[in-house]
């Protein structure tokens, strides 16, 4: 461990459960002093990458992105390396957040809200990272259908099923099923009081669509994004964009991984280390979360290493490995070498630099896993990066890797998400509820002459569900005088057995087992006629139980956080609730 970084402590972040609640850490008005902390830390990082001093590998690279990110985002004022860009690399704060290019659902949106929010409390630059190197897991969204009673989930494609392959290399493949998405998620929800949003800004996306006779179809990633951005432009969001795709083709982002291949077993066994510690420190038994451990090849000289490797049109990512020899560092992709480079070391930086910037040259692209996204984007793009509580876990690894492959105190990293919820009125139900109704059932089969009602007042079944379910009614004189007699044999049956529990198993008072069990079987008798006399109360709990169970079951849909954000009426309300603190 390095004294640089923070102790391994276990944490447990939660999504707000209230509507309209938003979990920030730190608090959302402490965040532009974390910001201010982050760069005061951050300009005394005075240590050597490859001979290189990081503080010129910043700039570098917040040059580099700024004016890649200027292009993509389409601002006017974007020449490469413009005098504005050169000026703003170091001397203004720069809040790094980014996604994968779906259709997410608010809890993820606020980040961008707070996004834009800090740049304008901090005069910085927002910039969003687009995860496009990341594999595809849905070319779908889940939408609300049915009934308040009996409602379900539905997923609603707006492009047929793409598999698993990286979304930067996805493209559109049903123009029908893209063009008719909107019209397809209006009539689904049209069962609610709800009209979303997505009918005004799917346009944006029809538009990049292009003639018949034109190839190649556009890239789900594009598409995707510019409905987001058309949502957050007409809320006012100002920030800019850039997808990692096109981070990974900078200079500094080779400058990067060649600093990592330098020692590729110091980083492999480093970053291993740091995965089995979280695990360890989270209880985590699954090898495989949060992330697996990079692999040794059988024959000890292949290196499983960070990043994934593939060519165009690739469906699949492939795993990079890689093997150090006397004078030079082999890269592969699984199955054959793919390219060699000098040892990345102080006098041939340069050199391997440039070599592994000409594999994309060659038809190869080399992406970042997850743990490396942030890794780069903390040591030389970001004052402050924002994550939402997936990623703020995985930045406790990150965190480690930064104090232990670079030698420096990892800077202090934001973590914000919100609960925000389609009006679907759900049932005034919760877990608890059910509980006491179950407690309740239980309480009569073994008490249920607490149920019966002796006079004519009315009682309710559930006192913390209202329901329909009512006791009503007393009892006639016989009945009652029957009640009244097995009540009294009960409770001397009940004190008996409680003098025997109290005895010595010498005491000649003691009963036999017979005795004891011939005493249990007339309690477990009397309890049934009993139940008997209150059949009804009982069939009311088993009946409101059932209501209150369907009602739980429904919440499940009618309460879910995770519907995407373009089925909400529009983004002005989104970013009022769940990201106004920020603003």
């Amino acid at each position: 461990m390095s004294p640089l970084e923070p102790n391994w402590k276990r944490r447990r972040l939660r999504a707000p459960r209230e509507e309209g609640e938003v979990l920030a850490i730190p608090p959302l008005a402490d965040m532009p002093a974390t910001i201010a902390q982050n760069r005061e830390q951050i300009a005394q990082w005075n240590v050597p990458v490859l001979g290189r001093p990081l503080a010129d590998l910043r700039r570098l690279a917040r040059e580099e992105a700024l004016t890649a990110a200027k292009r993509f985002t389409h601002q006017p004022d974007a020449p490469a390396r413009d005098s504005l860009t050169r000026r703003a690399s170091l001397d203004v704060p720069l809040i790094v957040g980014g996604h994968q290019p779906e259709l997410f659902h608010p809890g993820v949106w606020a980040k961008n809200f707070v996004l834009d929010g800090l740049t304008k409390a901090t005069g910085g630059i927002g910039l969003h990272l687009i995860v496009d190197n990341d594999a595809i897991t849905s070319t779908s969204i889940a939408v609300p259908v049915g009934s308040r009673e009996q409602p379900r989930i539905e997923h609603i494609p707006f492009d047929t099923d793409a598999g698993s392959m990286p979304w930067e290399e996805a493209r559109l493949r049903d123009e029908s099923l893209f063009r008719s998405f909107p019209d397809r998620v209006a009539a689904a929800l049209s069962c609610w009081p709800i009209e979303p949003m997505l009918s005004v800004l799917w346009p944006a996306a029809i538009a990049l669509l292009p003639s018949v006779s034109e190839q190649p179809r556009p890239r789900l990633v594009d598409l995707l994004t510019v409905v987001r951005r058309e949502a957050e432009q007409r809320a006012g969001l100002s920030h800019l964009e850039l997808p990692i795709s096109q981070l990974c083709e900078t200079e500094s982002f080779a400058w990067f991984v060649c600093s990592l291949l330098s020692d590729p077993r110091r980083t492999h066994t480093i970053y291993n280390e740091v995965v089995a510690e979280y695990r360890r420190v989270n209880r985590v038994r699954n090898r495989q979360r949060p992330v697996p451990d990079l692999s040794i090849h059988a024959d000890g000289d292949w290196l499983e290493f960070p990043f994934w490797v593939w060519q165009p049109g690739d469906s699949q990512r492939g795993r990079l490995f890689v093997r150090a020899t006397t004078n030079e560092i082999q890269l592969a992709n699984g199955e054959s070498i793919i390219t060699s480079l000098p040892l990345p070391m102080s006098g041939a930086a340069e050199s391997a630099v440039a070599q592994l910037r000409a594999l994309s040259s060659r038809g190869w692209k080399l992406r970042p896993r997850a743990l490396t996204t942030t890794l780069f984007a903390r040591v030389l793009l970001a004052d402050a990066f924002l994550h939402g509580i997936g990623g703020a876990k995985y930045d406790e690894m990150t965190d480690r890797l930064i104090a232990r492959l670079f030698g420096v105190a990892p800077p202090n990293y934001l973590t914000v998400t919100a609960t925000h919820r389609l009006p679907l009125s759900s049932w005034n139900v919760t877990p608890s509820d059910v509980a006491a109704l179950n407690h309740r059932l239980w309480d009569f089969d073994h008490n249920p002459e607490r149920f019966i009602a002796t006079d004519r007042r009315t009682e309710s079944v559930s006192p913390l569900v209202t329901y329909s379910s009512e006791i009503t009614g007393g009892l006639t004189l016989p009945v009652r005088l029957e009640f009244t007699a097995l009540l009294t044999e009960k409770h001397r049956l009940i004190a008996e057995q409680q003098t025997q529990d109290t005895l010595d198993r010498h005491d000649p008072r003691r009963a036999s087992h017979a005795e004891n069990d011939q005493r249990r079987r007339r309690l477990r008798a009397i309890n049934r006629h009993l139940a008997t006399l209150a059949s009804e109360t009982r069939s009311a709990l088993t009946a409101d139980l059932q209501v209150a169970e369907n009602h739980l079951a429904a919440n499940a849909v009618l309460r879910s956080r995770e519907y995407s954000f373009c089925l909400f009426s529009n983004a002005d309300d989104v970013s009022r609730r769940v990201a106004g603190g920020a603003r």
